[in-house]
């Protein structure tokens, strides 16, 4: 059944990112592409459990460094 569930995401994926392709618009679909793969990606890592590091520490430096 998982493979199902990632199969109809793969050809929701590509059917969305399909059409931009199909009106020449090649910068968008890989940026769609790319967002894409990230929100799978991150699901994924949900859907397992997995520990997602936080980016509060990170963002909390940069804010830092700009003031």
């Amino acid at each position: 059944m998982p493979i199902v569930v990632v199969l109809i995401y793969v050809f929701i994926v590509w059917l969305d990112a399909y059409g931009l392709l199909k009106q020449g618009k090649k910068r968008d679909f890989y940026m769609c592409s790319v967002l894409c793969l990230i929100s799978f990606s991150l699901a994924f890592s949900l859907a397992m459990h997995w520990q997602i590091p936080s980016p509060s520490a990170p963002i909390v430096r940069f804010i830092q460094q700009l003031f």
